[in-house]
């Protein structure tokens, strides 16, 4: 992601802790300019566009939430009421022309709507907003061949330029513009997650700098009225960045492996990821994505970039399809939320039964995070067995992290959220007072963190 540079200010007319740079390895990013502390707020930004992502279920066009019924009166389109029909945002962009043009059966109904927004920005007064969205890259020409393009090519260019009429309407748009503006979108985006089950994507100028790394910096999260669905994107730095390093953010899952990752970046972002992790086979010592040789005798196995593991001590050589199996059972046992299952597959992996995982490889760790969340929503329900367990595991992926995502993330504030409740109900159970000390310290550290990010902060209450 990247933009245009020039001299920037925070809101209140602060010069920002960060410059924008240019370099042949992350392209336009920040750099912190002066020494920055953890918790700092980087950087609060009022989006570009928004709207519904391109594979999204009816949902209103204004806020997003999944609607009951209710339609816009002039396009027929779903909305939540009279509010959000009347709001700008959908009044003044594409009502006018998208009436009629609504198939609840399509199953990609929504793809347009956001490159149709972001073609219609390009023609609004404010050249500002405008300059800022044509400076953003889009790789078009690396993503032009690939089968979601070609697909593109007839469900957004096609039928914006010619059945919705903006070629002929003179808004100087045309086949490779449309595109342009959906590899834009594809490049850029966030993804947006809101309370009530709210999806969609926004698009944001400045933080759109950021260059990525598999172990960010920074984390960002999303403020403002909960019906506007314009929300204020807040980057906020997690560990403390030192004057002239890169401010970093991720564009994928801190939790998955490497191959998984760099395939994911290749196709979405069109960049190969040489960061520090992606560089190491075993991710920074984390083993994310190693298997555990012979069943666990022979611990030194490793992935490579091939796709398959080679132990570094015997030389031993296996395939995905092991990991492959675990996979496929982690699938099921997640469709029935079953905690006996996730402790059997935990298990089979200790003791070796279960396909040569690492104990810290990528499947291994979604299922302890699974289960975690799972004993948190039964915690008055658990055996003292359990709660021990709620106890290990959450400490195993503090440890886990320390690594990849340290400092104030909403990944670690949760474990610390579901560690202290645990041991709550184990000193309720067990009548220990060692347990105060433990509490203590990570109910504080918990708090700072809840505190930073506005949809968790309700669990505050709950550890005070």
């Amino acid at each position: 992601m990247s933009s245009s540079g020039g001299t920037e200010t925070t809101d209140d007319g602060a010069a920002p802790p960060y410059a924008v740079v240019q370099s042949p390895e992350l392209g336009r990013h920040w750099v912190a300019v002066r020494d920055i502390v953890a918790g700092e707020v980087l950087l609060e930004e009022r989006p570009l566009v928004v709207g519904p992502k391109a594979g999204s279920p009816p949902v209103c066009l204004t806020c997003y939430a999944p609607t009951a019924g209710y339609k816009c009166s002039k396009c027929g389109w779903p909305v939540c009421g009279p509010r959000c029909e009347a709001a700008p945002v959908h009044r003044d962009a594409e009502c006018p022309l998208i009436d009629g043009h609504y198939d609840s059966r399509r199953s990609a109904a929504y793809c347009f709507v956001m490159p149709l927004r972001c073609m219609l920005l390009l023609h609004q007064r404010d050249g500002r907003r405008a300059a800022e969205f044509r400076s953003l890259q889009s790789h078009l020409d690396d993503r032009l061949n690939t089968p979601l393009y070609r697909a593109y090519a007839v469900n957004v260019a096609a039928f914006v330029l010619d059945r919705l009429g903006l070629r002929s309407a003179g808004y100087g748009h045309n086949h490779r513009s449309a595109l342009e503006a959906a590899a834009v979108l594809d490049t850029n985006a966030f993804e947006v997650r809101r309370p009530g089950g709210r999806k969609f994507r926004a698009v944001y100028g400045r933080a759109s700098m950021m260059a990525h790394c598999c172990t960010p910096n920074t984390k960002h999260v999303f403020i403002g009225d909960e019906t506007d669905g314009q929300p204020t994107i807040r980057v906020v730095a997690a560990v403390p960045i030192a004057r002239g390093y890169p401010i970093t953010a991720t564009y994928t899952q801190t939790l998955w492996c490497t191959r998984d990752r760099r395939r994911h970046l290749s196709a979405a972002k069109c960049f190969e990821c040489a960061c520090a992790r992606c560089a190491d086979p075993v991710e920074l010592g984390t083993h994310l994505g190693s298997v555990a040789c012979g069943g666990g005798q022979c611990p030194g196995g490793r992935a490579t970039a091939a796709g398959q593991w080679l132990c570094t001590t015997c030389g031993r050589l296996a395939t995905d399809v092991e990991a492959a199996h675990a996979l496929q059972t982690v699938g099921a046992l997640s469709k029935t939320r079953d905690c006996a299952g996730f402790e059997r597959f935990l298990e089979r992996v200790r003791d070796g039964t279960m396909p040569p995982l690492h104990a810290n490889h990528h499947v291994t760790v979604g299922v302890k995070y699974a289960l975690a969340q799972l004993y948190a929503d039964r915690i008055s329900d658990l055996s003292t067995k359990q709660l021990e367990n709620n106890t290990d595991i959450c400490e195993q992926l503090l440890r886990l992290a320390d690594v990849l995502e340290p400092g104030i993330t909403r990944f670690r504030g949760l474990l610390l959220y579901y560690l202290v409740r645990g041991l709550r109900q184990l000193k309720r159970m067990k009548h220990r007072r060692n347990y105060d000390e433990m509490i203590k310290n990570y109910t504080g550290e918990a708090v700072v963190i809840l505190k930073t990010e506005p949809d968790l902060m309700h669990l505050v209450e709950q550890l005070q």
